[in-house]
């Protein structure tokens, strides 16, 4: 709108209060993501097999619970993020996220288990580039995954662990659930926040607020 000399039609005094009648009437109530906690990722670590779509799985899984990372942000993991620094202690690169426009990158900490997990992928699929890709029926991988896969994977893990006491897991669950056990393990919101690349109190707060009573 700023670029055609346009007046932006949202900041409308008839939009305004158009939004205030509907939220006065609907409410602003926003259903947060099921969280995908600890305990939740070992039950469904279990159901991975041991061929290529069960590894694909196990390193989609063990990477979105540490990294904390929003699904376009999973999938453009590459092999080539893989770091490990002088003190032996390893991580992969976030080059570029929602609130890193400029692209300026964040090394994220991860464990050796998962470090291992995407070094053994890789062999196996003989390949750089992407770390998580598409396995059809047949086992043939692709060259990426797309981000909308990450939801449907994780439904079809959730229905394998039959795990059916808590509401359906989506992309967004690797995050609530991953700043939920930060919480619990007595981490402050600072470290949570830059766990989870926040950076408005408010927005991190949203992801705790509605499950950490329960």
């Amino acid at each position: 709108m700023k670029l055609s000399d346009h007046d932006d039609p949202t900041h409308a005094q008839e939009v305004a209060l158009a939004l205030k009648r509907m939220y006065r009437k609907k409410g602003r109530s926003q259903k947060q993501a099921t969280p995908l906690t600890r305990g939740i990722l070992e039950q469904l670590l279990l159901v991975c097999g041991s061929d290529a779509k069960g590894q694909r799985d196990k390193v989609m899984l063990l990477l979105g619970n540490e990294t904390m990372r929003r699904r376009s942000e999973l999938c453009r993991f590459r092999f080539e993020d893989l770091e490990v620094l002088h003190n032996g202690k390893t991580g992969i690169r976030l080059r570029f996220s929602k609130t890193d426009q400029l692209g300026k990158g964040k090394l994220i900490p991860i464990s050796p288990e998962l470090y291992q997990a995407i070094i053994e992928w890789g062999e196996n699929i003989g390949a750089g580039g992407f770390i998580l890709r598409s396995v059809n029926r047949y086992g043939q991988v692709g060259g990426n995954l797309n981000p909308a896969s990450v939801s449907r994977i994780l439904k079809s893990l959730q229905e394998l662990a039959r795990i059916e006491h808590i509401g359906p897991l989506s992309g967004h669950s690797f995050r609530v659930g991953g700043a939920l056990d930060l919480l619990d393990q007595g981490e402050n919101l600072e470290k949570i926040m830059l766990r989870g690349g926040w950076q408005a109190e408010s927005t991190a707060m949203k992801y705790l607020r509605e499950w950490q009573a329960l």
